[in-house]
């Protein structure tokens, strides 16, 4: 199997744990954001490994994507990249936004990562929809379930970037992209390339 498909595939899997261990970390800290502040950096050793292992696996999945847009040359597929490497940006601002700094710049880090998550998965998913919708390689139930999810996330991110709803609310299609993720892996191990 080719690289570049194989970390799509892993990528794709792994990006679900991280979620989980995200959901799991966020329901311990504390809702006052002074006082989740000084948590974060208190347990800095936690969340900035697991910010590391999510970087780590969404480059595998801008790798993977990339690889596919060249070798497939489909837009969908430049789509997807462009997406992924702007999704690639939320994480140094992160690292480099919330340890050791005052409650103001870590705010205003946020601000930044949350800003630059939204718009990077707005692309992402409408390339994801694009390629569902001309998709020959799913069973029809499978291809449908991939376009309705990938509908779904790509309009509640685009009313997130326009400020209809919040990030918060938002944040409640998280187990729709979960599947999602997992249905791109299993679609990153159907494609046919040399």
């Amino acid at each position: 199997m080719k690289l570049g498909k194989l970390l799509w595939i892993i990528g794709s899997v792994m990006i679900n744990i991280t979620v989980g261990i995200y959901i799991y970390l966020s329901s311990k800290a504390p809702l006052d954001p002074v006082e989740r502040h000084e948590y974060v950096n208190d347990n800095w050793q936690i969340y900035g490994m697991h910010w590391k292992a999510e970087f780590l696996f969404m480059t595998m999945i801008a790798i993977g994507a990339l690889y596919f847009a060249f070798k497939l040359k489909e837009v969908s597929w430049a789509i997807i990249s462009v997406g992924q490497l702007i999704l690639l940006t939320t994480y140094p601002i992160m690292l480099g936004g919330y340890q050791n700094t005052t409650f103001e710049m870590s705010e205003m880090a946020n601000q930044m990562a949350t800003v630059v998550f939204v718009f990077g998965n707005l692309i992402f998913l409408g390339g994801l929809l694009k390629l569902y919708i001309s998709d020959t390689y799913l069973k029809k139930w499978l291809k449908w379930t991939a376009i309705v999810l990938s509908g779904i996330t790509f309009l509640t991110f685009f009313i997130t970037y326009v400020d209809i709803i919040d990030w918060q609310q938002a944040l409640m299609i998280g187990p729709l992209i979960n599947i999602l993720y997992l249905i791109n892996a299993f679609y990153g191990a159907k494609i046919k390339v040399d």
